[in-house]
């Protein structure tokens, strides 16, 4: 028993000789700093982006009803033009190759 003490002791006489401080090193500051100031950048580059796209929906607001309003106008015109162009072969073919190809996708995606 007197020798575990003594060796306890003499390990943790070691330890306390031994132990010293690693100089730090400047990478995790410096990536902190880095990753911050990115940070935000990211969040003014997203507020910047809302308000200019509520500055652009408020001062494009009078075309945007004009363009509805000629929409409404013409929806039967544009319906009668469109519809016989959509329900073409080949036009239903192509939707159901995209159609294929998105669930393919997705099932790829899983497996």
């Amino acid at each position: 028993m007197n020798d575990e003490n003594q060796f306890d002791s003499r390990l943790e006489e070691l330890f306390a000789r031994e132990h010293t401080h690693l100089p730090a090193e400047p990478f995790v500051p410096v990536a902190l700093r880095a990753l911050g100031a990115q940070r935000k950048r990211a969040v003014w580059t997203a507020r910047l982006l809302k308000a200019a796209g509520v500055v652009a929906l408020i001062a494009l607001s009078p075309r945007l009803i004009d363009a509805s309003v000629w929409l409404a106008m013409h929806l039967d015109t544009l319906a009668a033009w469109a519809v016989p162009r959509l329900s073409s072969p080949f036009v239903l073919a192509g939707a159901a190759l995209c159609v294929l190809a998105a669930f393919a996708t997705k099932w790829a995606r899983v497996w």
